[in-house]
């Protein structure tokens, strides 16, 4: 078809498909553009990912070859994958013959269960982190005490283990050294105190052989120096009594260590026939004792001659520190699988400031009771040792004026 000026006017149908498929193109064009950006925006972010993995990458290869400690990366079957120089030289063995080698064959025989511990509580129980003190053995065959601690993490989709290694030879070394000076006290202590008790008998025999004559002497002018030198003596024979006491317990922290008679008991019934004994006291002072008992029996497995100081001690420590009128608890309970007794009193109290040292030898914690009576400052240091021979604990709450409650845990151990 011809426009008036002479032209060529293409079909409208065909403009109307070139305007369509121009629509199409420029659809396409856009989607490519908002693909592209996409694309981009993604490889910016993964260039940006990569680069801070670089950059962490780079800070983790500082800090684990430049750190001051043994460092190590560990596969699941504890095959040692990277170690640092430091780690090297504490092992003395070259680089090559440690990399792919298992971290037990360089432990210490008595030792390689830690190790299997370690791997049991990484990978089997997904414990994010985990600490040992074990021994390695050096190329030369020397002793190198460690701590150890491993952590894991992810590496390439595989679950390893990072471990620092501290050298605390020394710091073992020097506890050896104090655990020494230590027995070595304690057997001097003990043997001094069983020197002691002979000399001590005999100074308590004569001050009685002179104390008997005295009284038979006749009244007589000096009358006042007869009574005199008894009050001496009384004084005498009441410092020989306490030195003996304090030799007694000395003798029987030696003791300690070496008894380990144990046997499974009903403690309901043990502890029943052990108050009517050690309440004696108690009721001279007026003061009630009480005993919750629990309906059930209540199992543990105890030295009975030693258990029994334990409560000797804490009741007596009870009545001593109550007025008259006062009152003494002792109950008996189970908690889970343990066994819990208490012996609680309505006394003085402790001090705050007191508390922290209430367990140690010859503790300045110890005080007179209601009525003077002394102590040795040994009675709880001797308790928390027996408990700690039971493998079980003691812990005290008190408050002025108010009272006194200790605890013992003991492992329950019934049918």
């Amino acid at each position: 078809m011809e426009s008036p000026d002479g032209s060529i006017n293409p079909p409208q149908d065909k403009l109307l498909q070139l305007e369509a498929e121009n629509q199409v193109l420029r659809g396409e064009n856009r989607q490519l553009r908002a693909d592209y950006a996409k694309a981009l925006f993604k490889l910016e972010a993964q260039t940006a990912v990569e680069k801070r993995y670089e950059e962490s990458q780079s800070r983790f290869q500082t800090i684990f070859y430049q750190s001051k400690m043994g460092n190590k990366i560990i596969a699941p079957d504890l095959r040692i994958l990277q170690i640092n120089d430091v780690f090297r030289q504490m092992l003395g063995y070259p680089e090559k013959e440690i990399i792919g080698t298992r971290i037990t064959a360089f432990a210490h025989p008595d030792f390689v269960h830690h190790w299997q511990e370690l791997q049991e509580n990484l990978w089997t129980r997904q414990i994010p982190s985990f600490q040992i003190e074990t021994c390695l053995v050096r190329r030369d065959g020397s002793i190198l005490w460690c701590q150890v601690t491993s952590m894991i993490f992810r590496d390439n989709g595989e679950t390893l283990g990072y471990t620092i290694v501290e050298d605390i030879s020394r710091r073992k070394a020097l506890e050896l050294d104090l655990k020494k000076l230590y027995e070595y006290q304690e057997t001097m202590v003990h043997m001094v105190a069983h020197d002691l008790k002979s000399p001590i008998n005999t100074i308590t025999s004569l001050t009685g052989f002179l104390k008997r004559n005295l009284q038979k002497l006749p009244p007589e002018p000096g009358f006042e120096k007869k009574e005199q030198s008894l009050l001496f003596l009384r004084m005498i024979s009441d410092t020989c009594e306490k030195a003996y006491a304090i030799i007694k317990d000395l003798l029987l922290i030696g003791e300690l260590k070496s008894d380990r008679d144990f046997e499974k008991i009903d403690l309901t019934p043990y502890l029943e026939s052990q108050l009517a004994v050690l309440g004696v006291n108690a009721h001279q002072k007026g003061i009630v004792i009480r005993f919750d008992s629990p309906t059930a029996p209540l199992y543990a497995s105890i030295n009975k001659d030693k258990f029994m100081r334990v409560l000797e001690n804490l009741l007596s420590n009870a009545v001593k520190f109550t007025e008259p009128g006062g009152q003494v608890t002792i109950s008996l309970r189970q908690e889970g699988r343990r066994v819990i007794l208490q012996i609680s009193d309505t006394g003085i109290g402790i001090p705050a400031h007191l508390q922290p040292t209430l367990f140690n030898m010859f503790t300045k914690a110890g005080r007179e009771g209601t009525r003077g009576e002394t102590t040795t400052g040994l009675g709880l240091y001797i308790v928390k040792q027996i408990m700690e021979m039971h493998g079980g604990t003691i812990r005290v709450e008190s408050q002025e004026n108010v009272g006194t409650s200790f605890s013992i845990e003991l492992m329950h151990t019934g049918p």
